[in-house]
């Protein structure tokens, strides 16, 4: 079974599924509604999970109204949690979601700056035991870097491929990237004094190191290298697409086929067509297609 470790960001996501988004200083009636948990490392690893993969997801879900529910669906979908905000005053951010076809607007409520736990020592020291051995791949999506880069640099040293999702630039992530075996970010990702377009993306981590790098464009091919050969993967067309989260499937699905052992653009190839297929639907219709 493929085995992957995601660190990052939670959130409990209300989603509001529109035709269209909401014209200024207007009222309106959703077509749909769903409440789950959220944000990339925790949908990377949902991902992972509903592939028939084993995921490990360290997170900061703490207390408040919303960490029960998202830690009971982080159970029922067999995500296995590592909590750097037990036992502190962290509460799980409420993130309000409107999506509409090919669109969508996301409120995050303002950044908890509360102190959680720094794991120090390496993997033996900081996971639960029966979590086994370093896996096969590690996914971060830049959230907790100080928290955490010390167990992840660890786990390099174990044989662990460490790969990252970049939304946009984070703190420390100059310190992430030496690490890194692949890096896969969105078109609006900037390396420190660049402008967010895919050549300094390209050369900011190839100086770096990083041997495999991919830009996510919409709906526009991926652009990816690999050991300095270029490549670009298409992605098929689909109408009225819902575009929430398919950035967070892909990554999950790259980490789920890394971990099952294939090369990088054969693992970036078949998770485009995992993320394709969750533009399709939201919540238990994508879980129904995966499994």
């Amino acid at each position: 079974m493929a085995r992957v470790l995601f660190v990052g960001r939670t959130t409990l996501d209300a989603v509001y599924t529109l035709d269209r988004l909401p014209d200024e200083d207007t009222k309106c009636f959703a077509e749909g509604f769903m409440a789950a948990p959220g944000g990339p490392a925790v949908n990377a690893a949902l991902t992972c999970a509903r592939l028939g993969g084993e995921a490990l997801l360290i997170t900061a879900v703490g207390a408040g109204p919303w960490a029960g529910l998202v830690r009971a669906a982080l159970q029922r979908e067999g995500v296995r949690l590592l909590d750097l905000a037990a036992g502190t005053g962290y509460q799980t951010p409420l993130t309000t979601v409107l999506s509409a076809p090919n669109q969508r607007t996301i409120v995050n409520p303002p950044i908890d700056r509360t102190p959680v736990r720094r794991l120090e020592g390496g993997w033996a020291r900081s996971v639960p035991a029966d979590w086994g051995p370093a896996p096969a791949v590690a996914l971060s999506d830049g959230f907790f870097v100080a928290e955490t880069l010390d167990l992840l640099a660890d786990c390099r040293r174990a044989g662990t491929l460490l790969a990252m999702d970049g939304g946009s630039w984070k703190p420390g992530l100059e310190r992430l990237t030496p690490l890194l075996t692949a890096a896969v970010v969105g078109e609006r990702f900037s390396p420190p004094g660049a402008e967010p377009r895919p050549e300094p993306v390209f050369e900011y981590f190839s100086r770096a190191g990083v041997p495999c790098i991919g830009v996510t464009r919409g709906p526009k091919p991926i652009l990816a290298s690999e050991r300095g050969r270029r490549f670009e993967i298409g992605i098929e067309p689909v109408e009225g697409a819902e575009t929430l989260g398919a950035g967070d499937v892909l990554h999950g699905a790259l980490a789920h086929y890394l971990a099952e052992g294939l090369g990088f653009e054969d693992a970036l190839r078949r998770a485009a067509r995992v993320a394709t297929a969750s533009c399709r639907g939201l919540g238990t219709e994508f879980r129904q297609r995966l499994s």
